[in-house]
């Protein structure tokens, strides 16, 4: 995931958004001591699929149509239970009332596979059955599985309560907490952080857990406390992840997607053409102010010393430095007229805390008095550097569709040109890349849409920054700013 891929060829435009191809739907009996399975394959109308950097787990919903002779019945004889002649619908055979096992296998026309199943420890469950209504010259009916993973239905019960306390590097913890609590079997794609944490469970659940622990890390990448911090917590078809802001912001793209209104094939260097595009500035300059996504001003006071610290936290002084990856050129340009003119003052929102130190320990002895004199948690270095890059990460929003391209995952980077709506002295309207909103994104959400006739991928994209930065991770020398160097004579003729 995340990896560069200006090496796969362009899909053919002739075959946008053609069906991709469904292999398997199987629903397994979750009644007691059963080993009925009943493939829906041959009623399924829609398939679709979700993944999301803000949500905890993948989603699906397959909407299919019982004709009511799908499983034969069957009766209990001196001689044991016998098949009857008599046929019923998979929903009252099966039954499928919920808690269901499912099996899903689809392709896209590029050859991609997504497998759900017992093999790669990603099968999904029916956490909801819904009737559909039909019209009243037929006799069919049609329902809507809504499917969810193992781990997130398990997420509810008693015995995945983390009810320890825990102490390491916050990413060990998270390791743990997926293994030993949640006891997931799927791959896990963790990056390692660079702050330890003594760690109380308090019986929570373990979704919930990892999601507190993702406010609280700090990349090993990162030399310097104090100026980035923040992970996420999501999963894909065939992983759970738990991975920074910055690195996020700073991976290689996976593809380049090409959107303007010519019918004609593909640019060389680009790999999909989107069949749709919406924008959408996110920035509320009030509201990011009062979330303190740019500046803030951070107080403790230690009741114990008496020690009280000050720290002034500017987002634009931290972008200067090395540790804080920007997807695009720069922060948002705020207007000087804002400015109060003194240092340090134009902080819009203040955080308070008094200190502890030496609660939280856990340990062998020798450790917990060495330590004891330490913070329990760095709120000024950690927590409050992560409020900081969450609310920056929404300044900019892309929705885009493509044909379907099941190779894409949440948390994947792109990159999105965009051709600029202005005429300029030399260049036509759409000669020119949009050289503030094009460039690199991050997939937040992704969703396929399957059906008989066509398939689809929706993503929204989203960003920190403004201007096109789309310097490759793997050194291709593509310049990111630099319009001359991306806009060849091939690539014009097809700008209309």
């Amino acid at each position: 995931m995340g990896q560069g891929n200006k090496n796969r060829k362009p899909r053919d435009s002739t075959r946008n958004a053609t069906p991709s191809l469904l292999e398997k739907i199987d629903v397994y009996s979750a009644q007691k001591g059963s080993k009925n399975s009943v493939s829906i394959l041959g009623g399924t109308v829609r398939v679709l699929y979700w993944e999301s950097i803000l949500s905890d787990s993948v989603r699906a919903s397959v909407t299919f149509t019982d004709a009511g002779n799908t499983l034969s019945t069957s009766k209990i004889t001196r001689r044991g239970r016998r098949p009857t002649a008599k046929k019923v619908s998979a929903v009252e055979g099966l039954p499928i009332e919920g808690s269901e096992e499912v099996r899903l296998k689809f392709a896209d026309n590029n050859g991609v596979t997504l497998n759900f199943g017992k093999t790669t420890n990603n099968s999904l469950y029916v956490n909801k059955i819904r009737n559909l209504p039909t019209g009243s010259e037929t006799t069919d009916k049609t329902y809507m599985l809504d499917l969810a993973p193992l781990e997130w239905i398990k997420n509810d019960l008693g015995h995945t309560e983390v009810g320890k306390n825990m102490r390491g590097q916050v990413s060990d913890l998270a390791k743990r907490i997926f293994k030993d609590f949640l006891k997931t079997k799927k791959k896990l794609d963790i990056e390692r952080t660079r702050n330890k944490e003594d760690y109380q469970g308090l019986n929570q659940k373990p979704i919930y857990c990892l999601n507190q622990l993702s406010t609280r890390a700090v990349s090993q990448d990162v030399r310097n406390t104090g100026e980035t911090a923040g992970y996420f917590f999501w999963e894909t078809s065939d992983s759970y992840h738990f991975k920074s802001i910055d690195t996020l912001m700073d991976q290689d793209y996976k593809i380049k997607i090409l959107y303007n209104e010519s019918s004609e094939g593909i640019p060389e260097g680009y790999q999909a053409r989107a069949l749709s595009m919406e924008t959408d500035n996110k920035v509320n300059v009030q509201k990011k102010n009062e979330r303190g996504a740019w500046s803030n001003h951070f107080t403790s006071i230690d009741p114990f010393s008496g020690t009280v610290t000050n720290i002034f936290n500017s987002a634009e002084a931290f972008t200067k430095g090395n540790e804080v990856k920007l997807a695009g050129e720069e922060l948002p340009a705020l207007n000087e007229a804002f400015s109060g003119g003194q240092a340090d003052s134009d902080y819009t929102k203040k955080v308070f805390q008094l200190a502890s130190t030496g609660q939280l320990n856990v340990g062998p002895i020798a450790d917990q008095l060495k330590d004891s004199k330490l913070p329990n948690f760095d709120n000024a270095g950690v927590f409050n550097q992560a409020m900081m890059r969450y609310n920056q990460l929404f300044a900019s929003e892309v929705t885009i569709v493509l044909p379907g391209d099941f190779s894409l995952h949440a948390g994947d980077s792109v990159v999105v040109d965009i051709p600029q709506t202005d005429i300029t002295e030399n260049k036509a309207c759409g000669d020119e890349v949009d050289q503030r909103t094009s460039g690199k994104y991050l997939i937040s959400d992704l969703c396929h849409y399957i059906t008989a006739k066509d398939t689809y991928t929706k993503l929204v994209l989203i960003r920190d920054s403004f201007g096109r930065k789309v310097t490759s991770n793997k050194g291709d020398g593509q310049s990111s700013s630099n319009a001359n160097k991306v806009m060849d004579s091939n690539f014009l003729s097809f700008i209309k």
